[in-house]
C-alpha cells in the first residue's frame, strides 16, 4: 500500500512539474517590430490608394521616392523581424513525417531560423518592387493596382496577425 501511495505521489509531483514547463515555439514579442509594421502598413495603403485609379509612366518620377522609401523600410523591418532568436523545435520534422506516411510528397519547408512574419514582410517588399518596376515601365491600370493591393493585404495580414499573436 505504501508503494502505491509513493508512486501516486511521485506521479502527481511529475505532473505538477510538467505544468510549470513552457516550451517556446516562437520568437519573443517585439513592440518595435509591431510599431514598424503598423506604420509601414499605413504608408503602403496610402501609396496603393494614390495609384488605385491607375497611373501614367510619365508621372512615375513623382512616385519613385515613395516606392523606394517604402521598400527600404520593409527590407529593414524584415531584417529586424528575422533577427530575433527562434527557439529550436522539431515540429516541422514531426509534421513532415506524418505527411510522408500519408503519401504527401511535398514536405513543409523547414526554416526554424525565420519567423513567418519576416517571410511575409519580404514578400510585401518584393511585391512593391514589382509594382514599382511595372509603374516605371508602363504605368499601372486600375486592375493592376487592385491586384498588387490584394497581394500586399494578404501578406500584411499574415505578418500583423503573427506579430500580434506573440504579444499574448
Amino acid at each position: 500500500m505504501r508503494s502505491l501511495a509513493s508512486r501516486a505521489l511521485l506521479g502527481l509531483a511529475f505532473c505538477v512539474s510538467l505544468l510549470g514547463c513552457t516550451t517556446q515555439l516562437a520568437p519573443p514579442y517585439d513592440k518595435a517590430v509591431v510599431d514598424g509594421l503598423n506604420a509601414a502598413n499605413t504608408e503602403a495603403m496610402t501609396l496603393l490608394a494614390e495609384v488605385s485609379n491607375g497611373t501614367d509612366k510619365g508621372t512615375f518620377p513623382k512616385r519613385e521616392d515613395k516606392y523606394n522609401t517604402l521598400i527600404g523600410k520593409l527590407d529593414a523591418l524584415a531584417v529586424s523581424a528575422g533577427a530575433r532568436p527562434m527557439p529550436s523545435n522539431n515540429v516541422t520534422e514531426l509534421i513532415n513525417r506524418k505527411l510522408e506516411k500519408r503519401g504527401v510528397t511535398q514536405p513543409l519547408q523547414e526554416d526554424d531560423a525565420t519567423p513567418p512574419s519576416a517571410h511575409a514582410i519580404r514578400k510585401i517588399a518584393e511585391t512593391f518592387e514589382r509594382m514599382r518596376d511595372h509603374d516605371m515601365k508602363a504605368g499601372l491600370k486600375p486592375g493592376d493596382a487592385k491586384a498588387f493591393k490584394g497581394q500586399v493585404v494578404v501578406y500584411f495580414d499574415q505578418a500583423i496577425t503573427y506579430e500580434n499573436f506573440l504579444k499574448r
